[in-house]
């Protein structure tokens, strides 16, 4: 009785732990590329990892990308400027290309040439920003909690729409996130379809 007890607790741990991988449709390895200083792609990564994403994360900078040839990146986010890349601006559309989603931010990146290229470039495009044209934005801060909203439909990787919606997510005391890099990880597990983070 002890043994299979045991068992079935040891089942549900691995079930929590792995909630990602269960929607990973077969697939051995996801990918995440994130094009951002270094700062944000640490907090970025540090806190996929503490939800159990099990997906790589991949920094790419203007020095590493015309290295990166043999990786299909199933999300691509691009939270610099697009000109800072005009010497690989053929290596950054390739990737583009190939991604499944490319989530850009459209404070840094408006109606520039390079933009209206990338958009040309990618499976599915998710602006994020402070602007009101992003697909995701913020209607509001406070000092303790930012109001997020998705004013775009998205299909996500398991074919299921993601409805227009506004979320509070509670900011803790001690949080160092900031306010762009929690569209990034609302968008990024809205496009993975697990649970929305309530407080960061």
């Amino acid at each position: 009785m002890y043994k299979i007890t045991k068992k079935v607790n040891t089942i549900k741990k691995l079930s929590v732990v792995n909630k990602w991988n269960d929607r990973k449709r077969g697939n051995a390895m996801s990918f995440i590329g994130i094009i951002s200083n270094r700062k944000t792609f640490e907090n970025i990564k540090n806190k996929l990892k503490n939800l159990n994403n099990c997906a790589n994360v991949i920094h790419i900078s203007t020095t590493s990308i015309s290295n990166i040839k043999n990786i299909k990146f199933e999300i691509i986010v691009i939270d610099e400027e697009i000109s800072k890349f005009c010497n690989n601006q053929e290596c950054l559309c390739n990737l583009c290309k190939k991604a499944q989603y490319v989530i850009a931010n459209t404070d840094i990146n408006k109606a520039n040439e390079e933009y209206q290229l990338l958009k040309g470039n990618s499976q599915t495009l998710i602006t994020y920003g402070l602007n009101g044209k992003a697909n995701i934005t913020v209607s509001s801060i406070s000092e303790d909690s930012i109001m997020i909203y998705r004013q775009r439909k998205i299909i996500n990787r398991n074919g299921k729409k993601q409805e227009i919606e506004e979320r509070r997510i509670k900011i803790q005391e001690k949080s160092n996130v900031k306010i762009y890099e929690i569209l990034i990880l609302y968008t990024i597990l809205s496009i993975y379809d697990d649970c929305i983070i309530e407080e960061i």
